[in-house]
């Protein structure tokens, strides 16, 4: 047992003495030369310290002994001289930027990597045996990270180099303009072949995996790549090709080069990666153009084929269906042309509606009433026949409506009953025309009005007071209705009123008659079988009731309250210039017998209270 711990604490000063002399050696291991590797490896192996730590750090520093220094040079590209070098520099450009798209991710990987370790080792305390191990592996990383960064410089160059031979080259170029559109078709035929095989074999090598059988029938993942690999070739020959057209379009300065750059990059979206190259080629064509076309027709042509394809593309993405009803399909573009059509007979609906009132405004023959029917009648048809119209356009078909309706029963019967009830009785109210515009009519005794429209669900009353009150229709077919107006302005007014016992009814009945028949009002109405009477309704409880019944006829009929003022106070003054006394209510209270005390008490408190009266006067 001694001699373990003895010898382990051995082992930990040599691990100690170890740390200590690479430190002296240097105090960065990340930016350390190859020497110090070579050191420090050769400490651990005398050292003797087993652990897997140490093995790490061994293996680490083997790689970096062993990691060559990255010596990038520049490869010298050649000027093209035909269509074939010219062609193969496109496609070299093509590799430099999958390339250089490679390299910048695996810069941004290990970059990422280097400042993971980095903020682990500022965590760590110091004397950390794990320290020197994420050193090593930052300094690895670190080497990595500057042989990727140099290698994408030297693409970046190489690419700018390409852009700029193609452009200086295309003058001497000589193309074959008559075979080029040919050879084009050709290869995006056997392109489009390649990929009605792929697709087939990925098909049948999936029915066959669904099946069980392991044989490969010739469709084996390995022929599957091979055709794969045949596609990609075909459609960068189309690629090349293509920019074959566009590179003879832009020499004799074409505006067909435009439709062709929209080619080429549609051809790239094919391939892997496609938005990096298709980035990089639109670069590269975008110098092409403004070397040929200069910057401000470049800018123009650019913008009216962009202007073109956002076109083309917003018809495909407005065409394409959202969903299905009843099995028709239904796209966006159908739905904004329904809306359209619906809005244009709303807005139809509106202008007939106005110019009905404004034409039919002074004619005789014409009232209101009439005028507002015939306008709201075809409001609504017009709009009804606009939605059935925008249906159609949707592409639904109406007979299918019958589902609908199916559907908008049950709603119906579960809440929409009485909206469909005020939509027929308004329907019935402009026919019957029992209720028309400018009546004045009476539900309740707080609600009285002049109708001033009737719609098909609702109808508008204005009070007296100025009040709209809009009314469901439903009321006025439901409930009993007093239309003051319907034949003519005439209306017969009872007012009751009462006086005290013991006047003559006679003589009540003969001074309120005169009293009216003097008042002098235009609108009170005195023909042989309408005539103001005065009649005797009853003996009330504190008075004998009469009633004075009155014909009115005029404008006054439709102020109810203000024409029963004006009588009742006739009345009233009436009764007081002629000492008719108007009761109040009152209760006689008969005592049969009385306790003798409660007599006494009764008199005291009289005779108390008629002193004190005296004192005061």
């Amino acid at each position: 047992m001694v001699m373990r711990v003895l010898k382990s604490f051995i082992l930990l000063l040599l691990f100690i003495s170890y740390n200590a002399l690479a430190d002296d050696q240097n105090s960065s291991l990340i930016n350390a030369d190859k020497s110090v590797y070579i050191n420090l490896l050769k400490t651990i192996k005398e050292s003797k310290v087993s652990n897997d730590e140490i093995a790490l750090q061994k293996v680490l520093l083997e790689k970096l002994i062993n990691t060559i220094p990255s010596t990038v040079t520049n490869i010298t590209l050649s000027v093209p001289t035909n269509v074939d070098e010219y062609n193969a520099l496109f496609n070299r450009y093509i590799d430099d930027t999958l390339k250089k798209d490679s390299l910048t991710k695996k810069i941004q990987s290990i970059d990422t990597k280097i400042k993971s370790l980095t903020k682990e080792i500022k965590s760590l305390e110091n004397n950390n045996s794990s320290e020197r191990t994420l050193e090593l592996q930052s300094a690895l990383y670190t080497k990595s990270f500057l042989e990727y960064k140099d290698q994408n410089e030297m693409m970046v160059n190489e690419i700018l180099s390409i852009d700029k031979m193609l452009n200086e080259s295309l003058k001497s170029i000589t193309f074959d303009s008559e075979n080029l559109p040919k050879k084009t078709v050709m290869a995006q035929d056997e392109a489009l072949k390649l990929r009605a095989t792929i697709d087939n074999f990925l098909v049948k090598k999936e029915r066959f995996e669904l099946l069980g059988d392991t044989h490969d029938k010739g469709i084996s993942t390995a022929a599957i790549n091979t055709k794969e690999d045949a596609y990609n070739k075909a459609v960068r020959a189309t690629i090349t090709s293509l920019f074959s057209e566009f590179s003879d379009a832009l020499k004799s300065k074409n505006k067909k080069v435009f439709v062709l750059e929209k080619n080429i990059l549609d051809a790239v979206s094919s391939l892997e990666n496609a938005k990096v190259i298709q980035e990089s080629i639109a670069t590269l064509l975008h110098n092409m153009e403004k070397n040929y076309f200069g910057t401000i027709d470049t800018l123009k042509g650019s913008t009216v084929q962009e202007f073109k394809n956002i076109l083309k593309m917003s018809w495909n993405i407005m065409s394409e269906p959202i969903f299905t009803v009843n099995g028709s399909p239904i796209s966006m573009l159908k739905m904004i042309l329904a809306l359209f059509v619906f809005l244009i007979g709303i807005f139809g609906g509106g202008f007939y509606k106005t110019s009905i009132k404004r034409m039919t405004h002074n004619s005789k023959s014409i009232n209101l009433a009439t005028r507002t029917i015939l306008s709201n009648i075809g409001y609504y048809v017009i709009v009804i026949t606009a939605f059935f119209v925008a249906l159609n356009v949707m592409g639904i078909d109406l007979s299918s409506i019958a589902l609908v309706a199916g559907a908008l029963s049950v709603g119906i019967g579960f809440g929409l009953q009485n909206i469909v009830s005020n939509f027929v009785s308004g329907i019935i109210l402009m026919f019957e025309r029992s209720i028309k515009i400018g009546d004045f009519v009476e539900l309740s005794d707080t609600l009285r009005g002049h109708v001033s429209d009737i719609r098909m669900r609702s109808t508008t009353l204005n009070t007296n007071g100025n009040i709209d009150v809009i009314v469901p229709n439903r009321n006025f077919i439901e409930g009993n209705v007093i239309n003051w107006t319907m034949h003519d302005k005439l209306k017969r007014f009872d007012i009751p009123f009462g006086v005290a016992y013991g006047t003559k009814p006679e003589h009540v009945i003969a001074v309120i008659i005169e009293a009216v028949a003097k008042s002098g009002y235009p609108d009170i109405l005195s023909t042989r079988d309408k005539y103001t009477n005065v009649i005797m309704t009853g003996m009330g409880s504190s008075s004998v009731d009469f009633a004075l019944q009155v014909w009115i006829h005029g404008e006054e009929i439709l102020a109810p309250s203000k024409t029963i003022s004006r009588f009742l106070i006739i009345i009233y003054n009436t009764l007081y210039a002629n000492g008719i006394e108007i009761p109040f209510p009152q209760h006689d209270l008969h005592l049969k017998s009385i306790d003798e005390n409660v007599h006494l008490s009764l008199l005291s408190s009289i005779e108390t209270k008629d002193k004190e009266a005296m004192i005061k006067d």
